[in-house]
């Protein structure tokens, strides 16, 4: 057993004994289809078991699922965890989204963390009075963009202006899909009233979910997994992940990460070290193989095109229906030289994807590219594309 002393303990609950229990659609969150995401809640003996290693004042209750999420439904499972971590003589600490339930909480829980976004900030004025009545020992949490760290220490005077707004102690969280290093002291505010928290602390903590593991085996430290791919000189990027990497301002999210490998060892490297499998989605005998990839731990799928050289993997890149897919990462950019550097970048930045006139070369696509490439128009602008021709 892993070394405990002074870790954070936290249950992550899910109370749906299938399916996701939760009303929010975080950007941030990875828990959607997590495998060792837990179907319902634990057992009191797995609760105890847990927490008894634990040497701090209290454990913490969070998502994964909210553990507010239906309240009424799901109160019964909270307050049985709730008593039997007081009755192991510990305090109770809540990370919730559902604001118009955390009043009920007095009694329940010693301290809450209301995970902040637009629609929770503009609930708050409509709650703030009870929870002072019912002298509530609460704080607020953000989850911080993941951007680089020039364009954090840019918003950091907004950090300092929400903190005053809201009254209360603001901790700051690193995200975890965030591939950019982050200065810890950079991030001080210099009085105790705003708390950084870097995402090491948390992947260092333990955890209950399926499974009574450390953060590192359930969450996936996407700055590592992208470290890895961005060194591999047999891994060619593209698609999404390429435009955050060049513009992550404008491209604040991306979803799977998209990856040509050029051999094998490229999918055992992440199967070993990142804790993926992959399926294999293509026809029999198709060139080039298809695979989905997902790692047991929370965080990004992969979808990778295993290709024999670097000319295929340009080729499938350089043929892509618009010009603003036509840029990759090998250890470094590349860009379809017949749209040009410049052009690509400009695309990139105002959220341009413009047609390229002429015949592509599709002997490297699916059968159903021309149903996927519909769909990614479709994606495109609902993410706010134009879509034009050059």
């Amino acid at each position: 057993m892993p070394n405990t002393k002074h870790v954070n303990f936290t249950i992550i609950v899910n109370w749906k004994a299938r399916g996701f229990g939760c009303s929010k659609v975080c950007a941030y969150c990875n828990w959607r289809g997590s495998p060792l995401l837990p179907q319902g809640a634990q057992s009191e003996a797995e609760v105890r078991e847990f927490i008894r290693k634990c040497d701090k004042s209290f454990i913490t209750i969070s998502g994964g699922g909210d553990p507010l999420y239906r309240f009424e439904e799901n109160f019964p499972a909270l307050l049985s965890m709730s008593d039997t971590i007081k009755e192991e003589g510990y305090k109770v600490r809540i990370i919730t989204r559902e604001v118009r339930h955390v009043a009920k909480l007095k009694g329940i829980a010693d301290h809450v963390s209301i995970s902040l976004d637009d629609d929770v900030l503009q609930l708050l004025d409509n709650h703030q009075r009870i929870w002072d009545l019912h002298q509530l020992d609460i704080e607020f949490s953000l989850v911080l963009p993941p951007l680089p760290m020039a364009n954090l220490l840019e918003l950091k005077p907004q950090y300092a202006a929400l903190h005053k707004r809201l009254g209360r102690r603001l901790v700051l969280r690193e995200n975890f899909n965030s591939i950019f290093s982050l200065e810890a002291a950079s991030m001080s505010f210099g009085h105790g009233g705003i708390v950084f928290v870097p995402k090491s602390l948390c992947l260092n903590s333990r955890y209950l979910s399926a499974i009574d593991c450390t953060g590192h085996e359930i969450v996936q430290d996407n700055a590592a997994l992208a470290g890895f791919l961005m060194a591999n000189p047999d891994a060619y990027l593209f698609g999404g992940f390429v435009k955050h990497l060049l513009d992550p301002v404008v491209h604040l999210e991306y979803s799977d990460i998209d990856v040509i490998a050029l051999n094998t060892g490229v999918m055992d490297a992440l199967v070993q070290q990142f804790g993926f499998t992959f399926k294999d989605v293509s026809p029999e005998g198709a060139y080039p193989r298809y695979f989905m990839g997902k790692s047991v731990r929370a965080g990004k799928s992969i979808q990778l095109i295993l290709m024999d050289s670097d000319a295929d993997a340009k080729r499938f890149i350089f043929n892509a229906q618009f010009a603003v897919d036509r840029a990759g990462f090998n250890q470094g950019f590349f860009f379809d030289p017949m749209i040009g550097e410049d052009a690509i970048h400009e695309a990139i930045h105002n959220k341009v994807a413009q047609t390229v006139p002429g015949t592509r070369s599709m002997d490297l696509f699916q059968p159903d590219r021309l149903l996927v490439e519909q769909r990614h128009k479709s994606q495109l602008i609902k993410k706010g594309f134009l879509i034009s021709r050059l």
